[in-house]
């Protein structure tokens, strides 16, 4: 696993950080103050040569997966897929763009279930979730076969609470979803996830925590299990990190010590990682980062994040929350003129060393956000006729007689 060195921590904010930023990613030392003009889109767009897919190849390839186990648990290839589920989960196997293969698995097996939810079929729904009783009934000393049942009936209790007209459950409502949870926890009470050494497990075990008594104890104690398990997996942060928001466990005013303790857990494995991963699923929920984030951690776990597969789904998303938080910080004004030049730091080594392609759908306004990024950092160089293209690892300004500039 390659871990990124740190962002530059700056003790002073003084004259000497502009000089020290721009020393680290070789840029002018004005850089941070350097005017950005606004080039016509067509004028940038026209410029890039390089692939812009609408959709990440890394996407493309978890629907195929999640299809292919799909058909399977549509033919009934039960015994197949489970062993499929079970050596994905052992081996820790991941798809490109980090996804673990064994939730992907997972989640095809349900599909007929996850399609029946969506149209709010409940006669369908627990006829899959009878299904789902019998492969167990057949394997009842299969771990795989028990996450199954347990997520599948989970998957129906949370989406009936989800979708309750009312402010409050009705009573039979409340009881018919209680029942579900319950048949859950049986399930899963059966075995150990750290004694089955099996991440897929810890999930399912984790997810009990909206529905019981205590949950609120046990999503810290049953996070860190499932985190000793995977540590390199971002899923687990990012559905605890949600799990510590208001409406569940949490508080805004702990939310940053709960990142910086996620990340003090995984550094080892993924540097500062967690910490950006816990508030990009923040924002998520809330529409906007929690207060009280530290910038210089946050971009350098962005950077970790993105290192840990090195693949360029995450590249882009990484890009675009750069390119978000410049917005934000542009428009605080000159009070957030420092945390400004860092990101701006940042994306111009993620744009120099790391990107190497476009994926729309990464963006959250497309092509805009695309020539705001190369604007910000090849908007110069575009004026002196450059074109952007790839070089080696990441992009780079190239002037008509190939040659690159600054």
């Amino acid at each position: 696993m390659v871990i990124t060195q740190p962002l530059p921590v700056v003790e002073t904010r003084g004259p000497g950080l502009q000089q020290n930023i721009a020393a680290t990613f070789g840029l002018p030392e004005n850089f941070a103050d350097m005017p950005r003009e606004a080039l016509p889109a067509d004028m940038v767009l026209e410029r890039l040569d390089l692939k812009m897919l609408k959709m990440a190849p890394e996407v493309t390839e978890w629907h195929c997966i999640r299809a292919d186990h799909a058909a399977m648990a549509e033919t009934g290839q039960w015994s197949d897929l489970l062993d499929c589920l079970r050596f994905a989960d052992q081996s820790r196997a991941a798809a490109t763009g980090g996804k673990r293969v064994a939730t992907l698995i997972s989640r095809g097996a349900r599909s007929a279930l996850a399609t029946a939810i969506d149209l709010k079929d409940w006669p369908a729904a627990e006829a899959e979730i009878a299904r789902f009783e019998t492969v167990f009934e057949t394997h009842p000393d299969d771990y795989a076969a028990a996450h199954l049942l347990a997520q599948a009936h989970l998957d129906l209790a949370w989406a009936k609470r989800l979708v309750s007209t009312g402010a409050t459950l009705s009573r039979d409502l409340w009881k018919e979803t209680t029942a579900h949870v319950a048949r859950a926890e049986d399930v899963v009470s059966l075995f150990d996830p750290i004694e089955e050494m099996s991440p897929i497990l810890a999930a399912t075990r984790y997810q009990l925590v909206r529905g019981i008594e205590g949950g609120r104890t046990l999503c810290r104690d049953w996070y860190e299990d499932w985190c000793d398990l995977d540590p390199t997996d971002a899923d687990i942060h990012a559905i605890h990190a949600q799990h510590l928001l208001p409406h569940w466990f949490g508080t805004l005013a702990n939310f940053d010590r709960e990142a910086k303790q996620a990340a003090s857990m995984t550094a080892a494995q993924t540097g500062n990682a967690a910490y950006a991963v816990f508030y990009m699923a923040a924002a998520e929920i809330l529409g906007d980062f929690p207060p009280g984030m530290d910038v210089i951690q946050f971009l350098s776990g962005l950077a970790d994040f993105q290192a840990a597969t090195g693949c360029q789904y995450r590249a882009n998303l990484v890009a675009n929350i750069m390119v978000e938080l410049m917005e934000g910080f542009a428009i605080d004004g000159a009070s957030k003129s420092y945390e400004l030049g860092l990101t701006r730091a940042a994306l111009s080594d993620l744009l120099w060393n790391r990107l190497t392609e476009i994926h729309l759908s990464a963006w959250r306004d497309g092509a805009t956000g695309v020539v705001f990024a190369i604007n910000q950092i090849f908007g110069p160089a575009i004026l002196r006729g450059a074109r952007i293209g790839v070089r080696g690892t990441g992009l780079a300004a190239i002037m008509p007689e190939d040659r690159a500039v600054a």
